[in-house]
């Protein structure tokens, strides 16, 4: 207990001397605000709900998904009707007497069953089918913005570049977002 305890006192007072410090403007810095020039270096972040607003990839596939959701939707209803039909045809020939025995109504009631056991199979599937897309799209989006900001950073040089829903507070000065977009919408139509 007390060596967590220990550890969080520790993190915290690095975190403060690390905004200390990086309060302290440098002469360099200062010169460079002066002379109207951007300070390379330093800490940026980007609002990644913009990149994937904004991003032709991420709203393509974003498009792509919802298709995909939406016809699996529409595939599951049409399933449901089917099931609807099938069970009202099973009590109106029950209550019709039609049925020629007892085990013509079983099995009538078992193939209703099976489809009811299918559709919800097939729910599973189409759901599984789905969420593995949207983790393809994230793990490209991840590796897509990686390497993008690998070669950004070669000219910034950037110390740390952070997600800006993980920061409780940051100046606009530093939100890089859209050079990012712009960026990455660049490379991605070539």
């Amino acid at each position: 207990m007390k060596k967590n305890i220990i550890k969080t006192f520790t993190l915290l007072a690095v975190g403060v001397l690390m905004a200390a410090c990086n309060n302290q403007p440098s002469k360099m810095d200062s010169d460079k605000a002066a002379n109207g020039s951007s300070a390379q270096g330093g800490i940026a972040y980007i609002e990644l709900d913009s990149l994937t607003e904004h991003y032709e990839y991420a709203k393509e596939m974003k498009d792509s998904l919802e298709k995909m959701s939406a016809n699996a939707t529409t595939v599951l209803t049409n399933k449901d009707k089917e099931l609807e039909r099938s069970y009202n045809s099973i009590q109106t020939r029950l209550q019709n007497n039609t049925f020629t025995s007892e085990q013509q109504y079983k099995t009538a009631v078992a193939a209703f069953e099976q489809e009811r056991n299918n559709r919800v199979a097939l729910e599973a599937r189409l759901s599984n089918e789905l969420a593995q897309k949207q983790a393809e799209f994230l793990q490209t989006l991840q590796d897509s913005l990686d390497h993008f900001l690998a070669d950004y950073n070669k000219d910034k040089k950037f110390d740390m570049i952070l997600n800006k829903a993980t920061v409780l507070y940051g100046d606009n000065k530093y939100d890089i977002t859209q050079d990012v977009i712009n960026g990455m919408n660049a490379r991605y139509k070539k």
